[in-house]
């Protein structure tokens, strides 16, 4: 994304001098799908890539980039399909909303063709994007940035899912740390979002994958688990998650 045209390199080397060797790159549209395919990591890390058509787009797409994204993870080069979803919080009109819930279902018929696992963006819209997964329950997903409440993560672990969390968990104002539980924390991913959702102490400035041990150091104290076992847990789950697994 143009937010690291200037210091993505130098982002690279410190994510390697302070052990973050795991990074996703998620696409958000056809182009910033088809941009993954060149786009190489230091082979410090282990890199994961996800492409797919963001609800965001959803009033512009047309079959042809449904076609693309389908061509992509024929590519074999993509573990998944993300982020894929319903947003109520910029859009309104039921119009667009139906168009979303298409482009939806579109994705999710590709992702059970391929046998893929899937990155969900909800945001006020919890309860009709569980309707829409649990028509396709063989599926593996994730609930991105996850913000609903704790019938949602009950849901979630119910149906083998997983869910993560991110720099919104360290906010003051922050509900999410009140429904997730230690209980959840064998589904839960642990994410920065970047660019967007800088946690605490960084809020207000351009996210980093550098953050996200913000967030690791947030949770382990707060919940009081030993860093290293959330460190297990969480690569864990996440090796699950794009491996196809759902939890159990």
């Amino acid at each position: 994304m143009e937010e690291f045209s200037a210091d993505l390199d130098a982002t690279l080397r410190k994510c390697i001098e302070k052990e973050i060797l795991l990074l996703n790159n998620v696409g958000f549209d056809l182009e910033s799908s088809r941009n993954l395919m060149n786009f190489d990591l230091p082979k410090e890390i282990e890199s994961y890539k996800f492409c797919g058509i963001h609800p965001h787009s959803a009033q512009e797409y047309d079959d042809k980039d449904i076609l693309g994204i389908e061509e992509l993870l024929d590519s074999k080069v993509f573990s998944g399909i993300g982020e894929i979803g319903i947003d109520r919080y910029w859009y309104k009109k039921e119009i667009e909303i139906e168009k979303q819930k298409e482009l939806f279902r579109k994705q999710m018929d590709i992702a059970v063709r391929k046998k893929m696992p899937v990155m969900l963006h909800i945001r006020d819209a919890y309860d009709e994007a569980m309707e829409v997964a649990e028509e396709y329950k063989g599926l593996t997903i994730e609930f991105h940035s996850f913000l609903g409440e704790e019938k949602h993560l009950k849901k979630i672990i119910s149906n083998g899912w997983y869910f993560g969390v991110n720099g919104v968990l360290t906010f003051k104002n922050s509900t999410v740390r009140n429904v997730v539980k230690k209980e959840y924390f064998d589904r839960m991913l642990i994410e920065t979002d970047a660019p967007y959702l800088a946690p605490v102490p960084h809020r207000g400035k351009r996210n980093s994958p550098l953050f996200v041990t913000d967030i690791y150091d947030y949770i382990s104290n707060f919940y009081n688990i030993e860093m290293d076992e959330l460190k297990e847990r969480v690569y864990n789950n996440f090796k699950r998650f794009a491996a196809g697994e759902k939890g159990k």
